[in-house]
């Protein structure tokens, strides 16, 4: 009696441990994108972040249609794959833009789907364009300039975007990537100025990198305007 006893609990335990291992039919598997995180420059007063609900999901294969969710829109649950190799790609809207004046991101990983397992995603999504931003006149400043503005090109001097204080231009990323910038206001005699065009990544010491900003601060020396270019990294 006792060992029919032990031989039914066993049977009914590997039962219970079968059904648990078996997800779905034979073939299948899952994706469980477990987190999905932005890196973004550290200067909260000239970043426009953007948060996770802002981004766009690719999963291709190379031979079944690719799987694209809107932002907001990829299931907080495992999504359903055939077992074989996938690319998945996030970017949000400014991405699909070339030359966008907004901060883009994307990162693409790859992974692989096994029959009856579930495969787990953390992604971390990085800005992959530049900043380059104007800081805000000191009150000294303010008291002697009005209406100043930075004008800024890239390597590509096509490219020539105009910022306020506070405001950040956006360039997309090249190799050995320099900017040129010069600054324009108005004196209290209301005549109005331009620096001559300072060049920075052109030193030692100086690299302009994707998924940073550089911030430009002007202040007086010898009653004259001068710049100080700093970046803040990504996290």
């Amino acid at each position: 009696m006792k060992r029919t006893l032990y031989t039914l609990i066993s049977l009914l335990l590997l039962i219970s441990c079968q059904q648990e291992d078996v997800l779905t039919e034979t073939g299948k598997g899952y994706l469980q994108l477990e987190s999905l995180t932005l890196s973004s420059v550290t200067a909260e007063n000239i970043v426009t972040r953007a948060v996770e609900e802002d981004l766009y999901i690719k999963i291709s294969n190379g031979t079944d249609a690719d799987k694209v969710y809107a932002p907001g829109e990829f299931p907080q649950t495992k999504v359903e794959l055939n077992a074989g190799s996938y690319t998945l790609e996030a970017y949000n809207e400014a991405y699909l833009t070339t030359g966008a004046d907004a901060p883009r991101y994307y990162a693409r990983t790859n992974f692989s789907i096994e029959s009856q397992k579930v495969s787990y995603i953390d992604l971390q999504v990085p800005m992959i364009n530049v900043g380059i931003s104007l800081a805000p006149f000191s009150d000294e400043l303010t008291a002697l300039f009005s209406n100043p503005t930075l004008t800024v090109y890239t390597t590509d001097s096509g490219a020539t975007k105009t910022v306020a204080p506070g405001q950040t231009a956006y360039f997309d990323h090249t190799d050995n990537m320099t900017f040129t910038y010069t600054l324009t206001a108005t004196n209290t005699d209301g005549e109005t100025f331009t620096t001559m065009p300072l060049t920075y990544g052109n030193n030692d010491g100086q690299s302009v990198e994707p998924g940073h900003c550089y911030i430009l601060n002007y202040s007086l020396a010898d009653t004259r305007l001068q710049a100080a270019c700093t970046g803040t990294t990504s996290r």
